[in-house]
């Protein structure tokens, strides 16, 4: 079966990594995206993320090594939006006792020589850290809900996780627009609504 996702290495002359406080060694920048072809099929694009590019990551960048051991883990797919923009999955690893939500930016971004493609790269959020953030969304949301509903697409509440932006606004309903490493994608409402209640039940 010919496949449809194209995986372009990104040549740099060095690439860079953020270690947080577990150790985790995340890619960032340039180094972290991986680009495909112009013509595939987003739905596809996204099945092949979800399902085997994730995993891919996890095994890489959160596992790590796993040298003679034999290490298991789960991962669960839980919402991608009609757009394939935003990707989030779930992940457990007691092996190595880390768990949380895994989020796949899929959308234009720039290569190393400036050309903009469609690409996608993860992001590790722990577990608790990422149900903080879902339910902080939700709450700013209720809170500033008659602001964004008085001037639709114009009234913008904007926070930020670590290096995550997010601007939330009202255009025919909730949105909320992610800035993430040269990404902007919207996540939509449905998409958001199923991660957060997904996450919740996956981890209980």
């Amino acid at each position: 079966m010919k496949r449809i996702l194209i995986i372009v290495l990104l040549i740099v002359q060095q690439y860079s990594y953020a270690q947080n406080t577990e150790e985790i060694l995340i890619p960032v920048g340039l180094a972290a995206l991986s680009f495909v072809a112009a013509d595939a099929d987003k739905k596809e694009v996204a099945k092949e993320i979800s399902q085997f590019r994730s995993k891919e990551y996890i095994m890489n960048y959160i596992i790590g090594p796993a040298g003679e051991n034999e290490i298991k883990f789960e991962t669960e797919s839980l919402a991608s939006d009609n757009s394939a923009g935003l990707i989030s999955v779930a992940f457990n690893c007691s092996e190595v006792n880390e768990k949380g939500l895994l989020l796949a930016f899929f959308g234009n971004n720039k290569d190393a020589n400036g050309n903009i493609g469609t690409a996608y790269g993860f992001r590790y959020i722990p577990l608790n850290e990422a149900q903080q953030l879902l339910r902080r969304i939700n709450k700013v949301k209720e809170k500033h809900k008659d602001y964004m509903k008085d001037e639709n697409d114009v009234n913008n509440v904007y926070i930020e996780y670590e290096d995550i932006k997010f601007i939330l606004y009202r255009d025919g309903g909730d949105k909320v627009r992610v800035f993430w490493n040269g990404f902007e994608v919207i996540w939509e409402r449905t998409a958001f609504d199923r991660t957060k209640r997904r996450l919740d039940r996956w981890f209980n």
